[in-house]
């Protein structure tokens, strides 16, 4: 049988040969390729979803971290007032009667619920157990007798002035029905003499925090799950067992992986904040990413159809001719791969080799149309990501200065209040810059003194800043945010963890062709592995959460110049120094 088929096909014409062989190359290729397509679709598709399912948790988390860090400011406030102090004072002495502190306390702490509506409620206890509270349920009443009794009591006085969380408010009240919420508590001590006079319990509903993430959520089907530092449930809105998915947290800080749960795959993202010790689960079932991958397959079903299509008539056309108008065209695919992408000129009328010729020619010129759209594209996308890397500057540092000048009011301190609110002003006018991407080395040296300024009212007299400023080079334009990103690295990483007063120097040498500028501190320094975790090209989380900071000034400045390397790291246990250098060309 094989032997007949052998000589049939030997004495064959040679189109019907030319035919056979295309067609057996054909279905071979669209069966392979149809499957390789769908491996790699499948896997590709997992990785995306799985980067943006940690990017989402990120950004859940941020949103959280943002949430309880106004209940910590808010609880500072409260501890801190005068009301709070003067009243708890005066009813431990005994020389209040209850219904007025409760007035007066009461009165006080009525306007935060108002002004913070993440809070559910607020409620302080004085050391003769009587409770002064704002609820926007009806007031809880204790389980225990007295609120020292509370299994976290002690663990709130270890704290010495900082907080707690407790879910729950560790199950001090009888059960009620609003569902669970989260409890910021600490030890209200006397400011004078540091003995506790109260305590102070902020709670925090779940639902507060699924309106945090809600608008977030990504489009695959995700169920979120939050489980507290001893894996109990802050909030749930997955099917799974909260035992089972603590199970799969581990060592790392984030990681997917994929589970199969009752008979079904899931892919599963864990972000651990170690901020608060906590960790946030997604789970996304993938059948949801199967769905969408419905269209792009019928999408390559019909590409390759198509492409049979043509590879079938192209066989037609060969079989045809295979002598001269053949070669010539060989001869330009072949310059094709030298990138030569030049129109072949086959003297051919309106057959199938004149078919083969114009279609060629107009992919050459799609070929060409495709490039210059690439290359369009690349710059635009160049400055594209310019605008977005400039724009992640977060709010946080407005909040915090906002925060400490409301503190520096409450405390009566007029001048420091002025003061930073003269250093801010410089700061945001100098850093907005009317939109441009580009300032005076000048005014960044100016941006750098007001952010220092500010932080040195805020954390008092925990550094100094020095300056060495070349005059021939502060004229020169940079990309605004440079150094102050630098100067606020050296300040939280390097200056803060010491322990003790440190200093930071930032220097401007002017060079010829380049400018050099540097920020140095004398702190605890920086690892190794970080150092080439941040010089490297790959994508880096610190511990800001992706945070406008050292690397991404780096990336700034990499795109802005067209350079690989702007920037140097040399660092030690005895401190850390940065530096930048840059051409004094102008850069468009």
């Amino acid at each position: 049988m094989i032997k007949k088929i052998k000589n049939l096909y030997r004495n064959s014409k040679i189109s019907t040969k030319i035919m056979t062989i295309y067609s057996a190359i054909l279905i071979l290729s669209v069966i392979l390729s149809a499957f390789i397509y769908q491996n790699i679709f499948n896997r590709t598709l997992s990785e995306k979803v799985s980067q943006v399912s940690v990017q989402t948790l990120h950004s859940i988390s941020s949103n959280i971290f943002s949430m309880l860090d106004n209940a910590k400011n808010l609880s500072k406030v409260i501890l801190a007032s005068n009301e709070v102090q003067e009243t708890l004072n005066e009813t431990n002495s005994g020389n209040m009667l209850y219904a007025d502190a409760e007035r007066i306390i009461n009165s006080h702490i009525s306007r935060f619920i108002e002004a913070f509506p993440f809070i559910s409620s607020i409620y302080i206890y004085d050391t003769q157990n009587q409770r002064y509270g704002i609820d926007k349920m009806p007031l809880k009443s204790l389980k225990i007798n007295d609120i020292t009794e509370a299994s976290w009591y002690q663990d709130a006085v270890d704290a010495q002035g900082g907080f707690i969380l407790r879910l729950n408010a560790g199950d001090i009240y009888e059960d009620i029905p609003e569902g669970q919420y989260i409890s910021l508590i600490r030890i209200i001590n006397d400011i004078y003499t540091q003995k506790p006079i109260g305590t102070l319990i902020l709670n925090i509903s779940d639902s507060s925090f699924r309106d945090s993430y809600n608008e977030i959520l990504n489009e695959y089907g995700t169920d979120i799950m939050i489980l507290d530092q001893s894996n109990n449930i802050v909030v749930d809105f997955s099917e799974f067992d909260s035992s089972y998915v603590s199970g799969l947290l581990g060592s790392e800080d984030q990681n997917s992986i994929v589970e199969k749960v009752n008979g079904k795959d899931y892919l599963i993202s864990i972000l651990r904040m170690q901020k608060y010790d906590w960790s946030i689960i997604s789970t996304i079932p993938f059948e949801e990413l199967s769905r969408e991958s419905y269209a792009f397959n019928a999408a390559a079903l019909s590409i390759l159809a198509f492409n049979a299509f043509l590879m079938f008539l192209g066989s037609l056309a060969v079989s045809k001719m295979i002598s001269a108008p053949i070669k010539k065209l060989l001869d330009s695919m072949k310059g094709v791969e030298k990138g030569e992408f030049e129109k072949v000129n086959i003297d051919a009328g309106n057959d199938e080799i004149g078919s083969l010729r114009d279609a060629y020619n107009i992919m050459i010129t799609e070929i060409k149309n495709l490039i210059n759209k690439v290359v369009h594209e690349q710059k635009v996308k160049r400055k594209a990501e310019l605008s977005v890397l400039q724009a992640q500057i977060k709010p946080h540092f407005l909040y915090n200065t906002f925060d400490a000048i409301s503190s520096l009011a409450l405390m009566g301190k007029n001048d420091q209040v002025y003061k930073v609110m003269k250093f801010l002003g410089s700061y945001y006018r100098i850093s907005l810059s009317k939109g441009s991407e580009v300032i005076s080395i000048k005014d960044e040296i100016e941006l750098v003194r007001s952010y220092s300024s500010i932080q040195q009212v805020r954390y008092g007299d925990i550094f100094d800043i020095h300056y060495d400023i070349d005059e021939r080079a502060i004229g020169h334009k940079i990309p605004k945010l440079v150094l102050q990103p630098l100067v606020e690295n050296a300040l939280y990483h390097g200056i803060k963890p010491k322990g003790e007063k440190g200093n930071i120097t930032v220097r401007v040498e002017y060079l010829g062709d380049f400018i050099e500028l540097s920020v140095e501190d004398d702190g605890v320094g920086m690892p190794r592995e970080t150092i080439e975790m941040i010089l490297s090209n790959d994508d880096y989380l610190d511990d800001e959460k992706k945070s406008f900071g050292l690397k991404g000034t780096i990336e700034r400045l990499k795109i802005f110049y067209g350079i690989n390397d702007p920037v140097k790291i040399e660092s030690s246990e005895n401190g850390t120094k940065v530096i930048i250098r840059i051409p004094t060309r102008e850069v468009h």
